[in-house]
């Protein structure tokens, strides 16, 4: 789920295609080796990335980002669950690219990392889904697919209600190039 290139010499971008099972580990990796290759700055590619598992979205923020709340579960009676960061971090300067295909898992690791202001997020608004489901098989074989939490970031906000993360820097894709890939990194280099 993840892939990764040096590009101008000292950018180190890293494509999470979803949060599926590795993906957290392999996306660290790329980063350690991008580091040994040089990287100064990130660029986190997660736009048309459909989401997926938890625990490898957590784990990924918890090497990203200082001590803290990363992620908020809330249960149908209001109990929350809190996933927190310890303060061993990668302080460096990144982006992360979405669009309208940022999904779930894809949309809460731009919002951490725009909450904490740890990463300016370049392109479009995302989707909105912040619910979790589970699917109940019926004894004819059929399934029933339901919500059974709301999650909100590190902030608490939902956002299913606020209808997505809101990018610091929009930019639509345009042309024959990557005019948000070549955004974020104008951005990290000249600021």
């Amino acid at each position: 789920p993840v892939s990764s290139e040096m590009i101008n010499g000292n950018v180190g971008y890293i494509k999470i295609s979803n949060f599926e099972s590795g993906a957290a580990e392999n996306a660290i990796a790329a980063i350690e080796k991008l580091l040994q290759s040089g990287a100064q700055y990130f660029v986190f590619d997660v736009r048309t990335n459909p989401g997926g598992l938890l625990d490898e979205l957590t784990e990924l923020l918890d090497y990203l980002l200082p001590g803290g709340d990363i992620f908020v579960s809330v249960d149908k009676s209001g109990e929350e669950t809190v996933v927190t960061s310890n303060n061993v971090c990668l302080d460096m300067e990144m982006c992360v690219l979405v669009n309208a295909d940022s999904y779930s898992a894809a949309e809460f690791f731009a919002a951490a990392l725009q909450e904490y202001n740890w990463a300016t997020i370049v392109g479009e608004r995302t989707t909105g889904k912040g619910r979790s489901q589970q699917t109940f098989e019926l004894s004819d074989g059929s399934a029933l697919h339901i919500s059974t939490a709301k999650y909100l970031t590190p902030n608490r906000v939902d956002l299913s209600q606020q209808g997505g993360v809101t990018p610091d820097m929009e930019v639509a894709l345009s042309g024959s190039t990557d005019s948000q890939l070549d955004a974020a990194v104008s951005w990290l280099l000249y600021g």
